[in-house]
């Protein structure tokens, strides 16, 4: 069985504003992130609608609070919403009063928007600092999706002890960023929508020749995703993969669950 996770991290503005102050003086810059949610958020919806799937949302606590319909209209969809931090500040390069602040400031953002606590995280920059899982450890969070180390969810060993938080691998490879981020602060060429598609089929493909029980989880970002050539390549590749047998679509928080009591 294949678990094929669609999950979009919503950072909009703050990819931009928590990597360097003086962004936040710069309109048009922070204009590719508020693409997101003005045009990429109701694309999205739009083909989960159509194909009648369910998503993982992960969306920081200052998107929710300037973009609070849109994250409404997600929920009101029935997708999962998981923690992204209030900022979108990478946890490695703030101090630990700093993180914790952020991380319970984005909890109770969250709860309001939910009207309950939400199950994953998935830190922004995907990197821990030294506090980071004790963060975890000691709230209601059930899931972490944010190690490269396994093609297998399984349950974190924290020093020494086996815990009951499981880990959701995710890859660059399956990561739109790595393919499509440009603008004033990135400079990479961007490849060619059909060329991604080539290369998200093998990887599955490879998956899928094993015959065994893995995860196939696209991380994927609303301004970048959300681009009209690349909403139709992600549907053709939904389309693809659901023809093929022993596969399902499944949120981040449902495919956790299962593997909490392994």
């Amino acid at each position: 069985m294949i678990n094929v996770v669609l999950s979009f991290d919503i950072d909009a503005e703050t990819l931009w504003t928590s990597r360097d102050k003086e962004n936040k003086i710069g309109p048009v810059m922070l204009s590719q992130g508020a693409y997101g949610p003005k045009e990429g958020i109701p694309r999205i919806l739009d083909l989960l609608n159509k194909r009648e799937l369910s998503a993982t949302f992960f969306i920081t606590g200052w998107v929710i609070e300037h973009y609070r319909s849109r994250c409404e209209d997600i929920v009101s969809a029935g997708h999962e919403v998981g923690h992204h931090n209030y900022n979108h500040e990478w946890p490695w390069r703030v101090n630990a009063d700093v993180e914790k602040e952020a991380f319970d400031r984005e909890m109770v953002i969250l709860k309001d928007l939910l009207g309950r606590t939400p199950s994953g995280y998935r830190a922004p920059g995907w990197e821990f600092s030294d506090v980071t899982m004790d963060l975890l450890l000691n709230s209601e969070i059930k899931y972490s999706s944010n190690f490269m180390d396994s093609d297998v969810p399984y349950r974190h060993i924290y020093k020494g002890n086996k815990t009951n938080l499981v880990e959701l691998p995710v890859s660059w490879m399956l990561d739109d960023a790595a393919f499509f981020m440009h603008g004033l602060t990135y400079g990479p060429p961007q490849f060619n929508p059909e060329t991604v598609l080539s290369m998200w089929k093998a990887e599955f493909d490879a998956l899928y020749k094993e015959e065994r029980d893995t995860c196939f989880i696209l991380t994927m970002h609303p301004q970048i995703m959300g681009r009209p050539a690349r909403m139709a390549m992600l549907d053709k590749l939904v389309e693809y993969i659901r023809k093929k047998e022993g596969v399902r679509f499944i949120t981040a928080e449902a495919l956790a669950e299962e593997y909490r009591g392994l």
